[in-house]
């Protein structure tokens, strides 16, 4: 759910669908990673097992923790531009622009945040967090700025995002389904 919402993020950041479309991402980051994720957070609390894998060993509740911030970004990035496009959040137009940015500094300040709870995971957890918020930071100055070479690159990680989550995906199915696990790195933290 994760990969899914990052390509559709990224697609729209670097122009696949104009820039200005901000709508675009949204039934993939609704329909799929906003609820998927959700969904996955609530059957991760309810477990009763410690998970097989090797990042989520000790217990439960980091990965609940985990699945439920992400499932809160899209779902809050969907808010936002559906909030902004119809009128919803009463933001007046002269204050989009740091709407915005209020946003994307929130969401950099959780992203910095789960990076640094993350030291103890394999480490594509903590460059996933730190990728999250470089991109998040990228944005920021395209918003700002504005800068059209921040916001493509800033789509360009999230597309490397997407292809990360998807192996680590790809590395926890492999030992949950009795095979290896691909490896993911070493804690950062001991």
């Amino acid at each position: 759910m994760i990969a899914v919402g990052a390509f559709a993020l990224g697609l729209q950041l670097v122009g696949f669908v104009n820039v200005s479309s901000n709508g675009s991402p949204l039934a993939v980051l609704i329909g799929a990673s906003g609820l998927g994720l959700l969904l996955s957070t609530a059957w991760a609390a309810s477990l009763r097992l410690t998970p097989l894998s090797s990042p989520w060993a000790t217990g439960t509740s980091l990965p609940t923790t985990v699945l439920g911030s992400l499932a809160a970004f899209f779902l809050s990035y969907a808010t936002l531009v559906l909030g902004l496009a119809h009128g919803w959040l009463r933001v007046s137009p002269s204050e989009i622009q740091h709407t915005v940015a209020l946003f994307q500094i929130s969401w950099l300040a959780v992203f910095l945040l789960l990076a640094l709870a993350s030291v103890r995971l394999p480490a594509a957890f903590t460059a996933l967090f730190v990728s999250f918020a470089i991109a998040l930071a990228l944005l920021l100055v395209d918003t700002l700025g504005p800068s059209t070479t921040a916001g493509k690159l800033a789509g360009i990680i999230v597309l490397v995002i997407g292809a990360a989550a998807g192996y680590v995906f790809l590395a926890i199915a492999s030992r949950a389904s009795g095979g290896p696990e691909y490896p993911i790195g070493r804690p950062l933290a001991r």
